[in-house]
C-alpha cells in the first residue's frame, strides 16, 4: 500500500480514538502495543532467555546509541525488544516507532543487524515509522494548538511524555503555520 501523510495521520487518529483518547491525550505506547497483542521485552529481560551478557553490555552500554528498538516476528506473533539502557521519554518514543510498522503492516524481508552489528533498514519504511510515531505521541492538531499557544518545547514534552527534541521535530511545521498566520492576520 502505498502510504500517504493523510493516511498515517487517519491510522494513528483510529488508533488514539481505539484506545480512548483524543488529540491533546498524552497516549501510553505500551498500552498501544498491549492492545495488539504486542509483548514489549527489555534488554535486560532478555537475560533471562539467555542473551549472552556480551551481547546485553555491547548493546546496552558499549552501542546503546546504535540500537533502540526492535519489531520482532516471533512465528506469527509480533513482540518489540527495547533498549531498557536509554532514558524513557526515548524508548516512549522507540515503542511508538515499531509500533508505526506494526500499524503500516511493513514486511520483515531483511534482518535487524548485519554481519558488522549495524542496523539495516528500508529508509522509506523507516521515515514511515518515524512519521507515525510523531503522529501517535504529538498528533499533528495537538502540535498546532500548542503551536498557537506558544508553548515551548519543554512544555509539549511535558505534556506529551517525549523529549525535547523530539517535541521540537514535531513543533517545526506546527510553528511555521502559527507563525504565517500571526503574520497574516496580526495576532499572537
Amino acid at each position: 500500500m502505498r502510504w500517504t501523510q493523510k493516511l498515517m495521520c487517519e491510522v494513528a487518529c483510529e488508533e488514539r480514538e481505539a484506545l480512548g483518547l483524543g488529540s491533546f491525550d498524552q497516549l501510553d505506547p505500551y498500552e498501544l502495543a498491549d492492545a495488539h497483542g504486542i509483548r514489549v521485552y527489555t534488554l535486560t529481560e532478555l537475560l533471562d532467555w539467555n542473551l549472552s551478557t556480551e551481547g546485553h553490555t555491547h548493546f546496552y552500554a558499549a552501542r546503546s546509541g546504535s540500537w533502540s528498538a526492535a519489531l520482532v516476528p516471533l512465528g506469527t506473533a509480533r513482540v518489540i525488544v527495547e533498549n531498557d539502557g536509554h532514558a524513557l521519554v526515548r524508548r516512549r518514543s522507540s515503542i511508538a516507532h515499531e509500533m508505526g510498522h506494526h500499524l503500516l503492516e511493513h514486511s520483515f524481508d531483511s534482518v535487524i543487524l548485519g554481519e558488522d552489528h549495524k542496523r539495516q533498514f528500508d529508509k522509506a519504511q523507516e521515515k514511515q515509522a518515524g512519521f507515525m510515531a510523531g503522529e501517535l505521541l504529538v498528533p499533528q492538531e495537538a502540535a498546532r494548538k500548542a503551536a498557537y499557544s506558544k508553548w515551548s518545547n519543554t512544555q509539549v514534552a511535558s505534556a506529551y511524555g517525549v523529549s525535547e527534541q523530539f517535541a521540537q521535530m514535531q513543533m517545526r511545521g506546527a510553528r511555521v503555520i502559527a507563525d504565517r498566520a500571526s503574520m497574516k492576520y496580526g495576532f499572537r
